[in-house]
């Protein structure tokens, strides 16, 4: 899993989705302060619902118990069910719980909770909270660090490479040397590497011989002598995401008495609850966001 917290609710009647704007707004709201990425597809026909199959990106399926001439939804949750797919399932109406209960139980449907028309929402975001704890342990939440830095990582390549088009030839020639100069001190197994870039300076070249940090380096690099770049601010990703990923990383964690996870590396100590967890979702989040918008406008 990753920070998107992605759902699907299918419903045939659009006036629902229309007269509850503001309600899934909010929704989405509270789904951010999780430190999430709420991605909420509202569809109104069973060819949209359908797809989605095999449903494995979706975290929660939400359905409609009446849906007039498509038929009624614990079939669709049973074609689900059917393709060996157990994304948790929220099934609501304006009729009373029992009548779902008896159509969860004649499907013989698992993983379903029900809900009434009037409370659907307080119900997503009690199920949802109740998923995501189960996916915030130690090693899950190491996990999406790990993946989320990838992906950063990837969106740094990309503005280096466009970045470095809009900077002169000398400028171009001054971040390159400076890399090569960085990189030198640092030298273990990559001399050959950084032989044949310093023959033949590129930007490919430059970031092939790149970790996270370099990338952001180079990036500060180009963002001084860049007309666009050198007007932006920005925080200082190194400490704030690269820090922390090193950590639960390569740390050695110990369990304090509060339940709070001291991770240990390179004699320096790192301190992980739920408030962290929390924050640097939020944090990883707020550079994705920006790192995107300025891939976006160089492109």
């Amino acid at each position: 899993m990753k920070l998107e917290y992605k759902v699907l609710w299918f419903d045939n009647d659009p006036e629902l989705f229309d007269s509850m704007e503001d309600e899934i707004e909010e929704m989405k709201k509270v789904i951010s302060g999780w430190g999430f990425i709420p991605d909420v597809h509202l569809v109104t026909d069973p060819a949209k619902f359908s797809s989605w199959k095999p449903f494995s990106e979706i975290d929660l399926v939400v359905v409609d118990f009446n849906l007039d001439q498509y038929g009624q939804g614990q079939d669709f949750i049973h074609s689900i069910r059917s393709s060996e797919v157990f994304t948790e399932v929220i099934f609501y109406s304006a009729q009373a719980a029992s009548e779902l209960w008896d159509a969860v139980r004649e499907k013989e449907l698992e993983g379903v909770y029900i809900a009434n028309k009037d409370n659907v929402i307080p119900r997503i975001l009690m199920v949802g909270m109740h998923t995501l704890r189960k996916v915030l342990d130690l090693a899950n939440m190491r996990g999406i660090v790990m993946a989320e830095v990838g992906d950063l990582d990837i969106l740094l390549e990309q503005i280096l490479i466009l970045a470095i088009e809009g900077v002169p030839e000398n400028v171009q020639q001054e971040v390159f040397m400076r890399f090569h100069e960085d990189a030198t001190k640092g030298l273990t197994g990559l001399q050959q590497g950084l032989v044949d870039f310093e023959q033949a300076p590129s930007i490919d070249g430059l970031i092939a011989l790149c970790d996270s940090d370099k990338r952001w380096s180079n990036f500060n690099r180009i963002k001084k002598r860049h007309d666009f770049l050198k007007n932006r601010s920005f925080g200082n990703y190194q400490t704030d995401v690269l820090k922390p990923r090193n950590f639960l990383a390569h740390g050695v964690p110990e369990k304090l008495d509060d339940g709070t996870l001291r991770f240990t590396h390179r004699g320096a100590a790192y301190e992980f609850n739920d408030q962290v967890s929390e924050q640097l979702r939020k944090t990883i989040i707020q550079y994705r966001e920006a790192f995107t918008e300025i891939r976006d406008i160089l492109a």
